[in-house]
C-alpha cells in the first residue's frame, strides 16, 4: 500500500478551498451588482411609465417583475 502524505494532502486540500471560497466571493460580488441594476432599471421604468400615464399615452405591457432570494439562500 502506498504511503500517504497528509501534509501535502492538506496543503493541496487548503489550496482549493481557497480558491473555490474566492470564485463564491467572485460570483456573490456579481450577482449584488446584477440585482442592484435590476433594482435600478425597474425603478427607471416605474416612473417612466408613471409619467406615460399622466401624459395620456397608452399604456405599456408590464415585464415580469423577478423575485430574488433573501441574501444567504
Amino acid at each position: 500500500m502506498p504511503d500517504i502524505d497528509v501534509e501535502q494532502d492538506l496543503v493541496q486540500v487548503n489550496q482549493q478551498l481557497e480558491q473555490l471560497v474566492a470564485q463564491a466571493n467572485e460570483l456573490n460580488t456579481q450577482r449584488e451588482t446584477l440585482t442592484q441594476q435590476i433594482h435600478n432599471l425597474n425603478g427607471i421604468a416605474m416612473y417612466l411609465r408613471g409619467k406615460q400615464q399622466a401624459n395620456g399615452e397608452g399604456v405599456v405591457e408590464e415585464l415580469p417583475q423577478e423575485e430574488f432570494p433573501p441574501e444567504g439562500e
